[in-house]
């Protein structure tokens, strides 16, 4: 045995001499030197900065803010949209929100098919009682038809921009030609006033805003002396269609805005 040999202890990996037993170096197990150093290199993983609770629940606080704040500033238009889709649930008509539809119900007008849930139940006119009933919305008021048209208002506290005037049935010899003057009442929000309108040119029209749906009423009176009142729900459902025609030369039916009621 030569003198740079160790008897009775063995040499370290590193140079550093360790004093061990002749059962513990047999079962030891043998490291290189590149092992041992990637062992004294490795670091203890960083531990997680760690937080006030409240500052956890930060982003919770500023969503809720933000939505309280869209519902107050948009309550108006909020407050008429579900209006408008609570009025097209009961009356049946589709609704498509995201993956959210409900299916609208449809009649065919030639063969009468059904289609869609919200009909229930079809039956014949077999005796003319809904029929005689359903002329008498033509005859008395001699196939004259108050309708009205819809675009979205240009003052700013309005909704809705409306003109309702007259039209004869068509394929029928109804015409305006007999009608001397028309009066319209829209209610109490319009001072309880009664507005008259002599263009008949456009249909005896008369044109109004508001921010919701209200019932108009007007008397058509005839040359010969006879008076007929007939009546309008004047509704949103039909959005932007249609547009208003170019005001005539004279404006004898100009009224002022106000809200419906």
């Amino acid at each position: 045995m030569n003198e740079e040999s160790c008897s009775g202890e063995t040499c370290g990996a590193l140079g550093e001499p360790k004093l061990v037993t002749a059962n513990a170096t047999r079962s030891a197990p043998i490291y290189s030197q590149s092992y041992i150093r990637g062992i004294r290199m490795q670091q203890p993983p960083a531990a997680a900065p760690s937080f006030h609770p409240a500052w956890n629940s930060l982003s919770t606080f500023i969503w809720a803010a933000l939505i309280i704040l869209v519902i107050v500033v948009f309550r108006k238009e909020l407050r008429v949209l579900f209006q408008l889709l609570n009025r097209r649930v009961r009356l049946g008509a589709g609704i498509k929100l995201g993956s959210l539809e409900v299916s609208q119900a449809y009649v065919d007008p030639g063969g009468g098919k059904v289609t869609g849930g919200a009909v229930r139940a079809v039956r014949v006119d077999s005796d003319g009682k809904r029929h005689a009933q359903r002329e008498q919305y033509y005859q008395p008021n001699r196939l004259l038809m108050l309708v009205h048209r819809i675009v979205p208002s240009e003052h700013p506290d309005q909704l809705y921009d409306i003109l309702l005037y007259l039209v004869p049935h068509p394929t029928t010899d109804a015409s305006l030609v007999g009608v001397k003057h028309v009066e319209y009442y829209f209610g109490k929000s319009w001072g309880r006033k009664v507005f008259q309108s002599v263009d008949r040119a456009n249909g005896f029209a008369i044109a109004t805003s508001a921010y919701g749906p209200f019932v108009c009423t007007a008397e058509i009176h005839f040359a010969d002396g006879e008076v007929v009142t007939v009546s309008r729900y004047v509704d949103f459902e039909m959005g932007a269609i249609g547009s208003l025609p170019q005001p005539p030369a004279t404006k004898p039916n100009a009224i002022e805005t106000a809200s419906a009621v």
